[in-house]
């Protein structure tokens, strides 16, 4: 048995579908995980001071990792590393990952011991409307979650490795052991050290999430631990293509500040109702297009690779349709039911009715864009394996401006329901224009009759999913007081069944093409078999 699940851990996930649904199973199983961690995040310490503190102390960590980390990984390490597998060779690939890896670290060492040491002077900068012991333990928080930072970082080389390698399994369940460690943080550790229990758990996470990366990538990327270098090809290469990816990743993390900030200035808990719409909402995009994005990345860069801009076309239409596939019911649904998912799965202790309805009316406003959010990192990983991140980095730019100036004008009317407006605002400008300057790099079109086709029966069925779903609501509404948890979970379940089997129903009518090869690719999952034996070279996708 663990012969089995050590060969299944190692496996090679051999097509773009399989690692999409590995990496959208265990996000799923990530999700719920984070799902339960905000439940008891919101439970114990309430939309107040502490749970502001907390998340607004993510900021500054997440701006450097995603700067210095995200950037080098997606725009720089997987193209070039993949490049060095088709044309150098296993050796020198492997140099170059040992390369990258110990000159990150150093960067990332650098950096947070610097953040750490002025964080008194930053910190007040992200969040101009903290005072006092509110101010106080935004900053310790700070510094301890920049601890989790270098381990993150560290682990994202070994994630880089696991993706060009096409290694999904131990890549897509790491996610979940870091929820854990944050989980155990808050069961164990805040009942001691009180909010800063939490930050530990992240911590503790981080350490989880590089270790079980490392296991599987080690072997194949990493033999010894080389001297930083700044002066090797590989590496000039990579920061070339990462300037302008970190460009843009600054942009996305200071429209992210700038919001945070002016929700800093609102009434107590707004910063904490901002985040957990923000954190429900993601759960979709996670699920269905960052694990798309992730699993077609690799594909990407190898048409690229041999200029076959033709595969390439092909693979990215076939990818986007079914992200539009599984995003739109997906918008249908936590519009139908946003005020009932947030009661049931936020609502217990010191988060009261009051702050659901504010996150449900926070989580309305993104959830509008979710389509455009879904889709915008499918497009950009086509601009990187086209070594082209200069246009996501222009295009960025453009659409935090638009947000920023957008929430600055809608704060006051609408408060933090306004931030989340603009932000939706925000990701369809950046979406439309990626789109845009795709289809030119591509030759002009994109032989979307297809897509359109797609989108608009797939828009139709949702439709019928909403509809119906309302109606079910809408009954147990008048048949239970709802009062009770399990009163709304029923209202939850059944308009999920009924508006699941309307979508269902009508994707069939309509012969949705991606509908129909998503049931032809659980039938083969399903109807497969395999002896003990064969069955982990044959089990493909696990």
């Amino acid at each position: 048995m663990f012969s089995l699940l050590s060969k299944l851990w190692k496996k090679e996930t051999p097509d773009v579908t399989s690692a999409a649904i590995l990496i959208g199973l265990a996000s799923f199983a990530s999700r719920i995980v984070g799902v339960i961690r905000d439940r008891l995040l919101a439970s114990t310490f309430g939309a107040g001071d502490s749970l502001d503190a907390y998340y607004s102390a993510f900021r500054l960590p997440d701006f450097f990792y995603q700067l210095i980390v995200l950037g080098a990984i997606t725009a720089g390490f997987i193209p070039v590393f993949a490049e060095y597998l088709e044309k150098k060779g296993d050796h020198e690939a492997r140099a170059l990952v040992e390369k990258v890896f110990s000159t990150m670290t150093t960067v990332l060492v650098i950096t947070c011991v610097i953040i750490a040491i002025t964080a008194n002077y930053l910190v007040p900068f992200t969040v101009p409307g903290f005072t006092g012991d509110k101010l106080t333990l935004t900053i310790s928080l700070t510094r301890i979650l920049l601890i989790s930072t270098v381990f993150l970082g560290m682990s994202a080389v070994m994630g880089g490795v696991l993706q060009t390698m096409r290694r999904f399994v131990s890549f897509a369940f790491a996610p979940i052991i870091y929820n854990v460690g944050i989980l155990g943080g808050i069961i164990f550790l805040v009942p001691i050290y009180g909010v800063s229990g939490v930050a530990m758990g992240v911590v503790a996470g981080a350490i989880m999430h590089f270790v079980l990366q490392s296991i599987v990538a080690i072997p194949l990327g990493f033999q010894k631990l080389r001297k930083p270098t700044f002066k090797d090809s590989g590496v000039i290469r990579i920061l070339k293509l990462t300037i302008p990816r970190v460009g843009a990743l600054a942009a996305s993390q200071i429209n992210l500040i700038i919001l945070l900030a002016f929700a800093s200035t609102m009434s107590a808990g707004s910063v904490a109702i901002f985040n957990l719409a923000n954190n429900l909402q993601f759960v979709p995009i996670g699920l269905i297009g960052i694990s798309f994005a992730v699993a077609a990345f690799p594909a990407f860069s190898k048409f690229a690779a041999v200029d076959d801009l033709s595969g390439l076309r092909r693979s990215f239409l076939s990818t986007t349709r079914k992200v539009f596939f599984l995003i739109i019911p997906s918008t249908a649904i936590l519009l139908l039911l946003r005020a009932q998912i947030i009661r049931v799965l936020y609502g217990a202790g010191e988060f009261d009715w009051s702050a659901t309805i504010q996150t449900a009316d926070v989580l309305a406003m993104f959830v509008l864009s979710l389509i455009a959010q879904a889709a915008t990192p499918v497009v950009t990983r086509v601009f990187y394996a086209l070594k082209d991140s200069k246009t996501p980095f222009v295009i960025a730019i453009i659409s935090m401006a638009t947000n920023i100036i957008t929430a600055f004008l809608l704060k006051d009317y609408f408060g933090v329901a306004g931030l989340a407006a603009a932000f939706s605002i925000g990701s369809f400008i950046q979406f439309g224009l990626l789109w845009y300057m795709l289809r030119k790099k591509l030759g002009g079109h994109l032989d979307g009759k297809e897509l359109s086709i797609s989108l608009t029966k797939t828009a139709l069925a949702s439709l019928a999913l909403f509809g119906f779903g309302w109606f079910a609501r809408q009954i147990v509404g008048n048949i239970f007081p709802l009062r009770t948890f399990w009163q709304v979970a029923l209202q939850v379940v059944a308009a999920l069944g009924v508006g699941g089997l309307a979508f269902t129903v009508l994707a069939w009518l309509l012969r949705v093409r991606e509908f129909a090869e998503f049931i032809s690719a659980a039938k083969a999952k399903l109807l497969k078999k395999a002896t003990v034996g064969e069955g982990v070279d044959q089990a493909q996708g696990i």
